[in-house]
């Protein structure tokens, strides 16, 4: 069990004691300027037995979590589909508020969240935690430079696997209203990278299948992206690669460099090739770190009242993409051929 904080140090309250939120666990006891004020979850037994990893308050009415005025700051780390409305009881309750990818299901809810943020004076985030990672920062800190030139092209490439049961483990999984396909949970993250990098997306051209899993929505997509830069891209995303994840990667190509970000986590490089500058030594970082950079980066910019890194506009320009995308293709169901 972790020590108590002193007075002084933000407060943090979670809602969701699943998967995710044991990689906070890490993420606080080495933050030493916030703690976990309380910990929320329907299920009471998982909120009571996440409490005494962060030494804290449960509850298992997330409702009654917000009512604490000891709690500065919320994280979201519940199902897709409560995200968004979540978010808008945390920022009617006055807290700073954390969302877990993606910011909402859709662009008109991420809207809803920004505008009651705006309302309330108060932090909208949402974490795009390979942002922080050492290679990701390395390579935007290039591409800002200039030193690759002008951006001619980027692609976002996420071949995974996800045995049925996978989805068959929660009900929620693989459903329209409350998670999405492989583009909302398992690509958001990459297809930020790519607008990081490169900028907004003009118009693309997409195709989306369910082609190996008995779901809602899609298990793979592909896009062809023109960005408003004039570089054009690509996105290949799927859960059908068996029988294990085969690869991930962004890549960025410049009239001066080309450059392939992938490895574990993306915090590597599987190509660097650009002029004047040797490929970096990319320092190894524990699985939480890029939850502990956001968490740090909010903790820090309320303490020096300003706005976090990534803004609430980041995460819904990301939900804007995959929405173009959907809505530019049809589904095609095939996973009983």
């Amino acid at each position: 069990m972790l020590d108590r904080k002193p007075a002084g140090v933000v407060k943090y309250g979670i809602i969701g004691c699943g998967a995710i939120t044991k990689r906070y666990i890490d993420v606080f006891e080495n933050l030493k300027i916030a703690c976990v004020a309380a910990v929320a979850d329907s299920d009471g037994a998982k909120s009571k037995a996440m409490a005494q990893c962060f030494n804290c308050l449960a509850y298992d009415d997330y409702h009654e979590l917000l009512t604490n005025r000891d709690i500065d700051v919320v994280i979201i780390a519940t199902p897709s589909g409560l995200h968004a409305q979540m978010a808008l009881d945390s920022l009617g309750a006055g807290k700073h508020t954390v969302v877990e990818k993606p910011m909402a299901m859709t662009p008109e809810q991420a809207g809803a969240m920004i505008n009651a943020a705006r309302r309330a004076g108060r932090i909208l985030t949402t974490v795009l935690n390979n942002r922080f990672l050492p290679a990701s920062t390395f390579l935007k800190n290039t591409v800002d430079q200039g030193i690759m030139g002008r951006m001619l092209f980027g692609s976002a490439c996420v071949h995974w696997y996800r045995p049925q049961r996978y989805y068959n483990e929660a009900a929620w999984r693989g459903t329209k209203l409350m998670d999405g396909g492989v583009l909302l949970n398992q690509a958001i993250h990459h297809l930020d990278l790519l607008l990081y990098y490169l900028g907004d997306v003009k118009q693309l051209q997409a195709y989306r299948a369910t082609l190996a899993h008995d779901i809602e929505v899609e298990d793979t997509a592909v896009a062809i992206v023109e960005f408003t830069s004039g570089a054009i891209g690509t996105i290949n995303a799927t859960t059908c690669a068996y029988p294990r994840n085969l690869e991930e990667t962004v890549t960025v190509i410049g009239e001066k460099g080309s450059v392939i970000l992938g490895g574990p986590k993306l915090n590597g490089f599987r190509a660097w090739r650009v002029d004047g500058v040797s490929e970096p030594e990319v320092k190894e970082v524990p699985k939480w770190y890029g939850h502990y950079k956001v968490i740090e980066d909010v903790t820090l910019a309320i303490m020096e009242k300003r706005e976090p890194l990534i803004k609430c506009e980041d995460g819904k320009k990301a939900l804007d993409l995959i929405w173009s995308i959907m809505s530019n293709s049809k589904i095609k169901l095939n996973h009983n051929p």
